[in-house]
């Protein structure tokens, strides 16, 4: 069985629903060393885990037909390849105290308020894999 040679960048997946979006963030994060892989399919993220085997998640919290909760939801209940330690950046365009004590109550390494640009979103990344 062929497999594909894993980045030696660290690979980011990828989680919103505007392609816009995924491909500014595609573009700058490679740009600053990351090996980004973006998916507008939140309900299939465990079969993208298990497909690239990302060091970092990162999920916007409001999805068409679902929300970043529940990816990271799924995620932790994901039994495949380590899923469960697997890091969770949210970006949110809706920050407020409740919003962050879920997402630190669900495990989430960070929260991100929109609009954030790549280099943001790049020094956040930086920090939580030197703390994983």
């Amino acid at each position: 069985m062929l497999s594909t040679p894993r980045p030696s960048r660290p690979v980011i997946l990828l989680v919103d629903d505007d392609a816009d979006t995924l491909e500014m963030y595609e573009i700058g994060l490679t740009g600053a060393g990351f090996f980004p892989v973006g998916t507008r399919d939140a309900m299939s993220v465990g079969l993208q885990v298990d497909a690239v085997h990302p060091d970092v998640v990162v999920t916007a919290l409001q999805l068409h037909g679902t929300s970043g909760w529940n990816v990271m939801e799924s995620l932790k209940k994901h039994n495949g390849d380590g899923a469960k330690a697997i890091p969770v950046v949210l970006l949110t365009g809706y920050s407020s105290a409740e919003i962050d004590q879920q997402a630190h109550d669900l495990g989430c390494a960070a929260v991100l308020t929109k609009p954030c640009t790549p280099d943001e979103l790049g020094i956040v990344l930086r920090q939580v894999l030197k703390d994983s």
